[in-house]
């Protein structure tokens, strides 16, 4: 499979998702970034987390079904392309000794990234402001994670994912709490544990802090990839989607935040999101992904996924039935990276590296082979 085939198939599966027969799991339900999928491997062997439609979704969005082949974990995709199941992770059934499961505290992202939100709520819900896409509270609403994470719970899970060899990389999110810190506090206290004992690379998640000092601390305390994430780069978009967010920071406080994180860390291991399909300009968002890039930031461009428990559960994306015009999209941002010389495999952690919900490594394979 060359890379143009390679990047519009990750495209269709990220944007389509597929059907999975009767009975079988459609992934998690909540929790930060895109729900709802299912993580395989591609044949360019990278992760791809694979939205799961059921319902009414199937008529929106026209997903093919994915068919079991009879070998245990591989799929036949379109009747053609075979997709390698990522197996469910052993560490799975622990439990920590006061009881709490290690699938409460962690997840296996992509094929080899261990997430977790360390705390599982955000202000901007309490006053009813959360980003519209948001679901951040709904997994531990249906029981499926627990609102706080310690420090020694995350680091006891990652010994042992690390012992089971299954992971590469960490990623520590975390929903705005009340405080002018914007959560860096417990994400610093958790780096710092999980540091005690592995080298394993460290990203995390935030929204710029008030005092910029909290990047250094987190830095020191041996976090290698920082990303805050202005979602949208379509300013009404944005105001409208991510009212709190918008409110609460401009994009000067982000550049300041990730200049300040490029000086640290070096360039590809500062990062930010936009969310492809709300409604936004293609060119205003390829404007700001170039003048992002030749700063050093990786710009982390994905489809938007409204799932069930947000404002957005029965909103349909701008890209749905333009599968031709996604991949142009895609194409332009994957020559971006490559005139910047940012390559996501290049980069130390973060939802950039591990690819799962993004095309844009495949759109920059494209653009180094289309060069």
């Amino acid at each position: 499979m060359n890379a143009e085939d390679m990047l519009t198939l990750k495209i269709r599966l990220l944007t389509e998702g597929v059907t999975l027969p009767e009975g079988e799991w459609a992934g998690r339900r909540g929790g930060a970034g895109p729900v709802g999928s299912r993580y395989f491997v591609l044949p360019n062997g990278r992760a791809c987390g694979v939205p799961v439609r059921t319902g009414k979704m199937i008529r929106r969005y026209g997903p093919v079904a994915l068919v079991p082949t009879g070998k245990k974990g591989l799929w036949l995709y379109d009747g053609k392309v075979r997709l390698k199941e990522v197996p469910k992770p052993g560490f799975y059934s622990l439990t920590t000794a006061e009881g709490t499961p290690y699938q409460k505290i962690a997840l296996l992202h992509g094929a080899d990234v261990l997430a977790t939100t360390v705390y599982q709520s955000c202000r901007y819900w309490a006053s009813g402001e959360q980003c519209k896409f948001c679901t951040i509270p709904v997994s531990q609403s249906v029981g499926d994670t627990i609102l706080e994470k310690t420090p020694s719970q995350v680091a006891e899970v990652v010994r042992a994912a690390e012992k089971e060899g299954v992971i590469r990389s960490v990623l520590l999110t975390t929903g705005t709490p009340d405080t002018p810190d914007m959560g860096c506090r417990r994400l610093t206290q958790t780096a710092r544990e999980i540091r005690r004992f592995s080298r394993i690379p460290i990203g995390v998640q935030f929204e710029p802090p008030a005092d910029q000092a909290r990047i250094y601390e987190l830095v020191e305390a041996g976090v290698n990839a920082v990303g805050m994430h202005i979602e949208c780069a379509d300013d009404e978009v944005r105001r409208v989607m991510c009212p709190g967010k918008y409110r609460q920071a401009t994009l000067d406080q982000y550049r300041d935040s990730w200049n300040r994180t490029l000086n640290l860390l070096g360039r590809g291991n500062a990062s930010t999101f936009f969310l492809e399909g709300l409604g936004e300009d293609n060119d205003t968002t390829l404007r700001m992904v170039d003048d992002v890039s030749a700063m050093g930031v990786m710009p982390v461009v994905l489809p938007v996924r409204p799932a069930l428990g947000s404002q957005l559960a029965d909103f349909t994306p701008t890209y749905v039935g333009d599968l031709a015009g996604s991949v142009e999209f895609y194409k332009e941002v994957g020559k971006i990276l490559h005139k910047y010389q940012l390559n996501p495999a290049e980069t130390a952690a973060g939802c950039h590296r591990c690819g799962a919900c993004t095309p844009i490594q495949e759109a920059y394979d494209w653009a180094r082979t289309n060069s």
